[in-house]
Formats: C-alpha cells, structure tokens, sequence
C-alpha cells in the first residue's frame, strides 16, 4: 500500500513549499508516539535525501517520505486538510488501529515510542 495525500492537503502543501521556495522538498511523516487516545504523528518538510529504508510514495503531485517503522503502522494512511471554523490544519487518518493501552486518564496521555523524535531530515514541522 502506500501513504497517500487528499486533493485538498495537497494544494495546501503545494501553496506552503512554494511560500517557502522549497518546491523540491517532500513531506515526512512518522509516528511520533502512542497515547491512550491512539497513535500521534508528525509531519515536516524536508529538504534532505531520503535515508537508507526510508520509503518514499508519490501522491496528487506531492512526494512523501516514511521510515519503516512508521510505515508499519501507517501503511495506507492519509494525510487530509481539515477546514473548520475553531480547526484547520493537516490531519492523518489511518485505518490501522493502533495498540491499546491500559489507562484512564481520559485527557489523551503520551506513551511514547522508542524513535518517536523527530527524524533529523525533518526540517520543520507543518
């Protein structure tokens, strides 16, 4: 499967990599942790070669690049804009449920994962 990138986050990234001048640059995502509430991500722009594993998708003009142990449990995510009044940004959906994890704290706790930094080809966050 792959990692893919809706019509509309696309046209978003497109107008933030040329904004920035950063036209060739890819979007990186990776899990950046596992709390009770589900997986947590993150998302940069990076303008470095993909490392050695790292899998790279194409998608509605917008290159993407995942490492593999992220890819494990993102394979078939997509990375939507959402636009509502109180709540814009990029979000992942992912139809793989994530791990479950015994606590109730009900405010969405971070159980991080080894590897959960941000790669060091990620050059900032969007």
């Amino acid at each position: 499967m792959a990692i893919t990138i809706s019509s509309a986050a696309a046209g978003q990234l497109s107008g933030l990599l040329s904004e920035q001048g950063k036209a060739g640059a890819t979007l990186r995502v990776w899990v950046a942790g596992l709390g009770c509430s589900g997986y947590r991500y993150g998302m940069g722009i990076d303008e470095k070669e993909p490392e050695e594993g790292d899998q790279i998708f194409e998608s509605n003009g917008i290159r993407v690049v995942v490492d593999p142990q992220s890819l494990s449990c993102m394979d078939g995510s997509t990375v939507n804009w959402v636009d509502e009044p109180e709540n814009s940004g990029f979000a992942i959906e992912n139809p793989n449920p994530a791990p479950q994890k015994e606590c109730n704290c009900a405010t969405g706790c971070d159980h991080s994962v080894e590897g959960s930094e941000v790669p060091e080809g990620a050059t900032e966050r969007v």
